[in-house]
């Protein structure tokens, strides 16, 4: 019997492999809009409705910039279910489901707060001189964006200017209808099933008589579970560091219904930022998170809006601090610049898994040195076996 190479039991695995991919496609159909329904938007107003429907269900996002405070909505229903936005003008006046939904949760950056870091650690702690900044005020423009069937994305400057800062806040928002890697570091993982949510800080001003300011972000994190549940905290080990070199945690924050029956909310995020555009590991710092706090959602906000038809006392609302830094790095001027990303998403999160070179290699790795081990052995076998052979001819001569 002729057994095939190790050489083409690779290739073919290989070609399995890639065949299981395209045949997967896209996970779920998406449609978006900007501003949907509005007749007197400008530049200056950003709602983005992504609809996106799977084999069992629909999810409803929200990406709003219209009240100033960056946030993002997730609202899951049935395939025949339908979101529509009113407006007032350039800001939405409400926004209706046809059904009750199955879940929603949210988040938002509401606050910045700098802090004059005493043990140069990186952590905002409350014994640190810190002032807090509101975005309220932060002027929103749409600089580039994205409305296809396979990808969505917003990319939008936004401007502090009073007399207490100054400097720029860069958020992109990203959504793909499939599985894979974002292209920037910490290339987390886009699923249908998720949004990445990536910030920058740029040029902030600092306080004249703080000598070691670092920023910190306020992150509300909302969900329909019961107001006396929490969210959930959770970090992961991993081996692989393929795709961010040198980190090897994975942070979720799961909602309770994700922790108890799986089907929820989660943000996840490796806990690293950037201190320069060119993003890589000579640039990279620390990203710490706080316990979480119960709160409320902002007055004057789209989040209180959304909610508004619900009995918001019965939502659950915590937020955390987000913090960057390091010990013996400087500081926030030293580059005055900061960048983190994180993805929201519904259902399970995604577990990082070896990309087809990664395995390619591998399978390289050990399959050659075990095609020549057992190329050695047969030709070992065959050679005694063939000594033999002329050995017992010899005799019977």
């Amino acid at each position: 019997m002729k057994f095939p190479s190790p050489i083409w039991m690779h290739v073919k695995s290989f070609l399995i492999l890639i065949l299981l991919s395209v045949v997967c496609g896209q996970d779920r159909k998406i449609t978006s809009k900007l501003n949907p329904g509005c007749n007197t938007c400008s530049a200056e107003t950003t709602l983005v409705y992504v609809r996106c429907d799977g084999s069992a269900d629909s999810i409803h996002q929200i990406w709003d910039f219209t009240r100033h405070l960056p946030t993002v909505i997730f609202t899951i229903a049935s395939l025949n279910s339908t979101l529509n936005v009113t407006w007032d003008g350039k800001t939405p006046k409400s926004f209706a489901l046809s059904e009750k939904p199955h879940y929603s949760f949210a988040t938002a950056i509401d606050k910045l707060y700098e802090y004059n870091d005493l043990d140069d650690n990186g952590f905002i702690v409350p014994k640190y001189p810190q002032h807090e900044y509101s975005l309220s005020k932060v002027i929103w423009h749409l600089n580039e964006s994205r409305f296809a069937d396979k990808e969505v994305m917003v990319y939008l400057n936004g401007f502090i200017d009073d007399e207490r800062i100054r400097g720029i806040i860069n958020i992109k928002l990203d959504l793909i209808p499939f599985k894979d890697y974002a292209t920037d570091l910490p290339h987390l993982i886009h699923t249908a099933n998720s949004t990445l949510f990536d910030i920058s800080l740029t040029n902030l001003t600092t306080r004249s008589h703080y000598n070691a300011s670092r920023f910190a972000l306020h992150l509300l994190m909302i969900s329909t579970d019961h107001v006396t549940d929490t969210m959930h905290f959770t970090m992961r080990k991993s081996l692989d560091d393929e795709h961010t070199p040198g980190v090897f945690e994975i942070i979720e924050i799961k909602t309770p219904s994700l922790y108890s029956t799986g089907e929820g909310g989660y943000l996840q995020f490796r806990p690293v930022g950037y201190t320069q555009p060119e993003r890589g590991v000579a640039s990279s710092t620390v990203a710490h998170v706080s316990d979480f706090n119960r709160t409320t959602l902002p007055y004057r906000s789209t989040l209180r809006l959304f909610y508004g038809g619900s009995d918001i006392a019965d939502l659950l609302v915590q937020d955390m601090f987000v913090s960057f830094g390091e010990n013996g790095d400087g500081f926030y001027k030293q580059h005055n610049y900061t960048a983190w990303s994180f993805t929201i998403g519904y259902g399970t999160p995604p577990v990082e898994k070896f990309s087809l070179f990664v395995i390619m290699i591998i399978s390289i790795g050990l399959g050659v040195p075990l095609a020549l081990a057992l190329s050695g052995i047969v030709y070992v076998v065959l050679r005694r076996y063939r000594q033999r052979s002329i050995t017992r001819f010899t005799n019977e001569d």
